[in-house]
């Protein structure tokens, strides 16, 4: 339906239009991460089973589940690689670029795996597909969206869902912690969390139009300007080992450390540090590498809202 010319203004935003993923034959724009995923298994040969990481959100596994899959976990070590039994020759391995720093580690399982791999990049955005790989992405978990999940393939993706998502009412959060700051706002994000759950759609007008209005370009350099900034600084009582410099933009900065109450004291400060993932502790051993990742890592902000002198002072949080 045409819009109406005149009469009253609606936001007036930018137009980079540097999104890093542009819609097209093989780029599916969906409602969701996990609906971007469903999309791509879609069009993927059918798995007699598809193994998935047990350090990752429950979520995940909505997507097989619904396309009934039949579901394997694996395990990973205390540097989030890849422990795999060997995978049958029709099964389907789901690998994580967790944060967008395990970019080396996915690279070289997806290449003993030619044509039985998946990515999940929902927390690596600017991590672009490998060769031959399908990929998901989430770009709400790295910018000013309510909802959106992109789908990468390389072979087309031609069976996309009839219905188109509107999120003009799930994104009051947005507006809300602009206006009334983050606690305010916080009930009216986890209902748009929660609104996630639903039938794979294609991504709302609005969503669509936001993406366009962010400059992923220099966002993306603000998070690697900080990334460096902390990594400086906290490399030495990082139990992960983490790159220099990274490739691609980061999510965040993952900390592992061990300090008794620092998560808790961080919080205290003011700092948001969700929980990577609640549900991974309630399903693993204490014992379990994947426990003890959920239970102890930090995900610091150093997102594009953020500057250097921020950052000085988080570590002064951190080290005192």
């Amino acid at each position: 339906m045409q819009d109406m010319m005149g009469g009253f203004f609606g936001l007036e935003l930018p137009e980079y239009g540097n999104f890093p993923y542009s819609e097209g034959e093989c780029c599916a724009w969906l409602s969701s991460g996990r609906a971007a995923f469903e999309c791509l298994l879609r069009h993927m040969p059918r798995p007699e089973q598809i193994w998935i990481p047990r350090f990752i959100c429950d979520t995940v596994l909505q997507a097989p589940e619904h396309l009934q899959i039949p579901i394997r976990r694996y395990s990973c070590s205390a540097q989030l690689e890849p422990i795999l039994p060997e995978p049958g020759e029709n099964d389907l391995v789901l690998l994580v670029n967790y944060f967008g720093l395990t970019s080396d580690i996915v690279a070289r399982t997806a290449a003993k795996l030619p044509g039985r791999c998946i990515v999940d990049a929902t927390t690596a955005l600017y991590c672009p597909p490998l060769p031959g790989v399908p990929a998901f992405y989430s770009p709400r978990k790295f910018s000013g969206v309510a909802d959106g999940g992109i789908a990468c393939a390389p072979f087309p993706l031609h069976e996309l869902p009839g219905t188109q998502a509107c999120s003009s009412m799930t994104s009051l959060f947005l507006l809300q912690r602009l206006e009334c700051g983050a606690h305010a706002a916080l009930p009216a994000s986890e209902a748009a969390e929660a609104a996630l759950a639903t039938t794979p759609m294609r991504m709302s007008p609005l969503t669509h139009r936001l993406l366009q209005s962010i400059d992923f370009e220099s966002a993306a350099r603000r998070r690697l300007q900080n990334y460096a900034t902390l990594h400086k600084e906290l490399r030495a009582i990082n139990h992960l080992q983490l790159p220099d410099c990274p490739l691609s933009a980061p999510m965040c900065y993952p900390l592992v450390t061990g300090i008794p109450g620092l998560r808790d004291s961080l919080i205290d400060a003011g700092i948001a540090l969700p929980l990577y993932w609640p549900e991974v502790i309630v399903n693993t051993h204490a014992s379990d590498e994947e426990n003890r990742l959920a239970r102890q890592l930090l995900p610091l902000p150093i997102d594009q809202r953020y500057s250097e002198k921020d950052m000085n002072s988080l570590l002064q949080l951190i080290l005192g």
